[in-house]
């Protein structure tokens, strides 16, 4: 039940409980695990206490009822639980989804669907999930839990109430290498092959001369790109990595801007600061934005010239000077 969440993530727990109390709860949830191992857990919890009828949180006061054992058994009618199906969500389970959703609810006044995993949603499913909830339902709840929020698409977290758990690892101390390895996998041993691995401290500096050209030269830069990108990113397990620390270092920015200082590129700080004095917000957040979009087409076969191009080009249209 949802309290038993109450001390090892207790914001995001008074968050839940009260959003419910009040009435007040999200039409969406976007739970941002951090590397915490019982998001979908979390999830599923506060899925029950959504659909109880009688708002209970502990098994003090119900114990195990028939609805709860169900939803346990995934079987519950007014409660769906999306997982990928191999690699992907699929575009078909959110149809699905939708089709079930569309009828009237049986058992209450309300319907929940948890999409775990969501960084597994692939362009087609994704922009499945955007219309659903563009034009949210009364009493249908979505609940997204992910691993990594950075491959979601900006227009999908902007539609939800985004919750970020709290990780047991604190990063604070951690190289600019070992963060960025936690940022790109929640899997111990991909960690440690990323922090063993001496390649990737370049490819991170190479990630942030580019950064640098590219601020420096604008447009320039499409003529340089195959020295400064192409010929060190190739296979697309790279390239997706260096749109992600290409991502972490733009939101680095953006915290700078915000007041909240340099969390990720701590070993880079005067190389946020000069990029900080160079963009101004409404700049810094459309890069975002751009790198995020063209990040998910990574996904696909997806030629590498014409993605940098792209890049460098859309960049250029957010830089208002």
């Amino acid at each position: 039940m949802l309290d038993d969440f109450n001390l090892e993530q207790n914001i995001v727990y008074k968050i839940l409980i009260n959003s419910v109390k009040n009435n007040k709860y999200s039409h969406a949830y976007l739970i941002e695990t951090n590397g915490y191992s019982k998001g979908l857990d979390l999830g599923i919890a506060f899925a029950k206490y959504l659909l109880c009828p009688n708002s209970y949180s502990n098994n003090k006061k119900c114990g195990s009822c028939s609805q709860c054992k169900n939803i346990d058994k995934n079987e519950f009618i007014e409660l769906k639980i999306i997982d990928p199906e191999g690699q992907w969500i699929k575009k078909s389970q959110l149809e699905e989804l939708q089709e079930i959703f569309s009828k009237k609810s049986v058992l209450g006044n309300k319907k929940v669907y948890i999409i775990n995993k969501a960084e597994k949603l692939n362009p087609a499913s994704s922009n499945s999930l955007l219309k659903f909830l563009e034009e949210p339902e009364e009493g249908i709840v979505a609940i997204l839990i992910t691993e990594n929020i950075h491959q979601l698409l900006s227009t999908i977290v902007s539609r939800c109430q985004v919750l970020s758990l709290k990780n047991k690892i604190n990063l604070d101390n951690f190289s600019t290498k070992e963060k960025i390895a936690h940022y790109l996998s929640n899997n111990k041993e991909d960690i440690e092959n990323f922090i063993n691995n001496e390649d990737n401290i370049v490819k991170i500096e190479k990630v942030i001369e580019f950064i640098k050209y590219y601020e420096d030269n604008h447009l320039n830069t499409l003529i340089y790109i195959n020295k400064i990108w192409n010929e060190i990113f190739k296979d697309k397990q790279d390239i997706y990595n260096a749109f992600t620390i290409l991502l972490l270092f733009y939101k680095d920015v953006l915290n700078l801007k915000l007041g909240k200082g340099v969390q990720i590129f701590t070993d880079y700080v005067n190389e946020v600061n000069n990029l900080e004095e160079k963009n101004n917000l409404d700049e810094i957040t459309n890069k975002i934005n751009v790198i995020m979009d063209l990040r998910e087409k990574i996904k696909f076969n997806v030629n590498n010239n014409l993605l940098m191009d792209k890049l460098i080009i859309q960049l250029g249209r957010c830089d208002v000077k």
